[in-house]
């Protein structure tokens, strides 16, 4: 029987007519594999502005990192807008070794919004 063990979730939202997509906990390959298909369905339209927010990330290796590089490819190919909100340091650091910062422009921030976010995507543990 399977345990319900959330480690990671994004919270998508629309503030100003930019998706933000606020990621929490481990972006891993697991991460990868359950977010993809849902995200792929959110930035599908023409043009999307969307703002990945990581400061809640607590992990990343290179699942994760592909995930990421997905998001930025498929809003390219959209002929979208992507910008970042960076993890902490020492999760961000992982982009920075790799030597993919200059892959993801920096946003200045969230506009301010009071809506509350859509209800997380989130997912178990197999088992």
């Amino acid at each position: 029987m399977g345990t319900s063990d959330t480690s990671f979730e994004v919270l998508p939202r629309t503030v100003g007519g930019a998706l933000v997509l606020a990621f929490s906990g481990e972006l891993d390959a697991w991460a990868a594999l359950r977010l993809s298909p849902r995200i792929a369905e959110l930035i599908a339209r023409p043009r999307p502005d969307v703002i990945m927010d990581l400061r809640r990330v607590t992990f990343l290796d290179a699942g994760g990192l592909r995930l990421l590089l997905t998001v930025r490819d498929r809003v390219a190919v959209r002929q979208g807008v992507l910008r970042v909100l960076p993890a902490a340091p020492r999760v961000w650091r992982v982009v920075h070794i790799t030597g993919l910062e200059g892959e993801f422009p920096v946003a200045e921030g969230i506009p301010d919004d009071s809506r509350r976010p859509d209800p997380p995507m989130t997912a178990t543990s197999p088992g």
